[in-house]
């Protein structure tokens, strides 16, 4: 009796490391292919940028040769006007919930752009998603898509994904 109640102790404990494990190779997934999603925007390399957009995402902005030629202007203008990425930072994500098939939780984000008037910093969130079983995920950007919009995108989010509000950017003057 003793033996199998040792048994029983020692395959619970298993059993909770294995599932504690597997949270934690998808948040590192999670922030692994941010960080792709992220130096493939740096890089102005649609291809790549593009696998990491949730269809409905795509959909919603005109289809891919649309999304592509937004992002190509955004890039030139960038360039134009000497905009550079200074730092991406990709947080820790939140809880990782199953909803209607899907895995889903909000990561939070830095993005540090710098230009002639000095740095600017934008914090956000990413709403990921993924189809899959957390095999690969989707970004959506909260700043870029507002919680009253991704939720008429986005009909299948679950109710427990709660997105925090917009943070203003901050500047910091550049010294000269």
């Amino acid at each position: 009796m003793r033996t199998t109640y040792r048994f029983l102790i020692f395959s619970l404990l298993l059993l909770l490391a294995a599932r504690g494990a597997g949270a934690q190779n998808r948040a590192t997934v999670i922030k692994v292919q941010a960080m792709e999603m992220g130096k493939a925007l740096m890089k102005n390399d649609f291809n790549t940028f593009v696998k990491y957009m949730h269809p409905a995402v795509i959909a919603y902005a005109g289809g891919k040769e649309q999304m592509k030629a937004k992002m190509d202007s955004a890039f030139a203008m960038s360039q134009r006007f000497g905009v550079t990425f200074k730092r991406y930072f990709i947080g820790n994500p939140g809880r990782i919930v199953s909803y209607k098939n899907q895995l889903q939780a909000l990561l939070p984000q830095s993005t540090t752009l710098s230009m002639a008037l000095g740095d600017v910093t934008m914090e956000s969130s990413f709403v990921v998603i993924s189809p899959d079983g957390g095999k690969n995920w989707w970004f959506i950007d909260t700043n870029v898509y507002h919680a009253d919009k991704l939720k008429s995108i986005l009909p299948d989010l679950s109710p427990d994904i709660v997105i925090p509000p917009r943070s203003k950017p901050k500047m910091v003057p550049a010294k000269g």
